[in-house]
């Protein structure tokens, strides 16, 4: 069934787009700045003395804090290049599983994979699909982390999780007038035999 309020309607600005493909990443920077404000003052409170390596622990540990919404900024870019990626492959290919399969693993690829499902109208069969393989929304942690935590030191997971290529979209969604008429055509396609 066709989602008529998202399938009518333009599509989303940009901006509206990469807060939400990320929206999990953004609130764990929101929360990373919070905590930036109120243990960095408490953090320089400490090495007062003239010891190098109290003042070499102080500075490493505020640039941590630091680095830590960088990090989560990088992800959410990356993120929203799966979300313009896999939004061109709904929109040229229709809807197909398969499409869904390498973002499985991670629930920040999974939230971007079903944002441009939705804006295409199939963020309920999306969402039935995560579902259907066993994930659910609490599943937050990536399935590496628990299988193969050493995958964190690879050069593969920093290259495709903080410095993903830019993506640049194939269709120009801003020309596209109506998504009903595209989402009609190709769910009659996949029902119609042959």
């Amino acid at each position: 069934m066709i989602n008529n309020s998202i399938a009518d309607r333009r599509p989303p600005l940009k901006l509206y787009s990469y807060l939400i493909a990320g929206k999990l990443l953004h609130l764990i920077t929101l929360v990373e700045l919070i905590a930036i404000i109120i243990l960095v003052p408490w953090i320089n409170t400490f090495a007062t003395g003239s010891s190098m390596i109290w003042w070499g622990l102080k500075y490493y540990a505020i640039g941590f804090f630091i680095s830590l919404p960088i990090f989560s900024q990088l992800d959410a870019r990356s993120r929203y290049q799966n979300y313009k990626q896999i939004k061109d492959q709904i929109f040229l290919y229709g809807y197909d599983q398969r499409i869904f399969k390498p973002v499985l693993k991670s629930r920040c690829q999974r939230d971007a994979a079903w944002l441009s499902a939705q804006e295409l109208g199939y963020g309920d069969k999306c969402r039935d699909f995560f579902t259907y393989q066993g994930y659910r929304w609490y599943h937050i942690f990536p399935d590496f982390i628990f299988s193969k935590p050493q995958f964190l030191f690879t050069v593969y997971f920093w290259r495709t999780t903080f410095f993903s290529p830019r993506y640049i979209p194939k269709v120009d969604y801003s020309q596209v007038n109506s998504f009903d008429s595209l989402i009609t055509e190709r769910q009659d396609a996949q029902v119609s035999p042959g």
